[in-house]
């Protein structure tokens, strides 16, 4: 059995006090460059790794951690991170770990400057964030390196040259794009034309929807001999029921050979209510994520597939991502993609049992 180093066999041998062992370690007063160097070389010689945890525990330190996400009372999708970081923070809550959450409403960038400003000032070690304001989140992300804020990533992935940021965890969005493209090609032919439809406002500032619609355009335009026409076209008020009806009987008289719809957020289910009082002919549709009214569809068979992007992990994972950076002192991963399952009827029952089954190991 390996020996177990002590504090006291490092400053034996480097010929110092425990305490400045103790400062070396924990990065704590002041300690001379030549005592230092001498301590961290006795250090790497008896291959010491300090327990960063207990060491946490021992100094009562608490981290403040902030996650800045659209607020789940404007779109049901939002609900499922946020558990997963509540799940997390049961987890970490024993290390010191605190977690403020900062919302803002639905396609309101003033809310999400606002938040970030908050956070800005409010004396965080870290932030998770959902960056789906492409220029507001820029500014955000620039304004944590200039404050020294430590910032980890989830759904939305907005490069950074540096990768500055500390990890990014969700779905490669074009991948989820060409995926959507293939199965709807399943259910149509030669000459059909098919829709990429955002449900959201402010489109061109998401850049993960951008992402999203430029792999689908992509899997059709590599399959040219196929001839399909894409419509891409986005509506900002799905919850108009009136107007979004009007808007899809338009559609619908203008592109009489439209055969599959793929909505590139989790607000399909919005579209099979006006689809069902509008047209007569089936049109296969593709969208994304398990929320309750998704699922009502998927069962009744009135959606064909959908994408879950594992949203209740992102949060689960952001903050552990997070634990293992602040409180074990590790590296983590800067890109985490998580998987892009296909859930239809057929094997709907496998995904619910195996998400309950996640929500009790985390």
């Amino acid at each position: 059995m390996k020996k177990r180093i002590r504090i006291k066999d490092i400053a034996e041998k480097a010929g110092v006090s425990k305490g400045t062992v103790d400062r070396v370690i924990h990065k704590r007063g002041h300690v001379s460059p030549d005592v230092k160097k001498r301590v961290l070389a006795v250090m790497e010689e008896l291959d010491y790794r300090p327990n960063v945890i207990a060491s946490a525990l021992a100094y009562n330190k608490m981290w403040k951690i902030a996650a800045l996400l659209p607020n789940p009372a404007d779109d049901a999708f939002w609900v499922q991170p946020k558990s997963g970081i509540q799940k997390a923070l049961n987890f970490t809550l024993d290390y010191g770990m605190n977690v403020d959450f900062y919302h803002f409403a639905d396609a309101d960038t003033k809310g999400f400057q606002k938040c970030s400003d908050e956070i800005l000032t409010g004396q965080y070690d870290a932030v998770l964030v959902a960056p789906v304001y492409y220029n507001e989140a820029h500014q955000f992300l620039n304004e944590c390196e200039e404050v020294g804020l430590k910032y980890f990533l989830i759904n939305t992935f907005i490069e950074r040259k540096d990768l500055s940021f500390k990890s990014y965890i969700g779905q490669d969005s074009y991948q989820s794009g060409v995926l959507a493209a293939k199965l709807l090609d399943f259910g149509i032919e030669t000459g059909d034309a098919v829709m990429v439809l955002h449900l959201e406002k402010g489109v061109y500032n998401a850049k993960h929807l951008l992402a999203k619609e430029q792999g689908f355009q992509n899997y059709f335009i590599d399959h040219s001999s196929r001839n399909i026409q894409i419509i891409k076209t986005s509506f900002e008020e799905p919850k108009d029921t009136i107007a979004f009806r009007k808007f899809m009987n338009y559609q619908l008289k203008s592109y009489p050979n439209l055969k599959g719809i793929f909505v590139t957020t989790s607000k399909v289910h919005y579209l099979v209510d006006v689809l069902s009082k509008l047209q007569t002919q089936k049109i296969k549709l593709v969208g994304f994520d398990l929320i309750s009214d998704n699922l009502t569809h998927l069962r009744a068979e009135k959606i064909d597939f959908l994408i879950n992007q594992n949203p209740v992990k992102q949060g689960y994972l952001g903050i552990i991502n997070i634990f293992e950076h602040l409180v074990r002192k590790k590296e983590v991963t800067p890109i985490q993609h998580l998987p892009l399952d296909v859930v239809m009827q057929e094997n709907l029952s496998y995904y619910l049992e195996a998400d309950k089954q996640i929500h009790m190991m985390i």
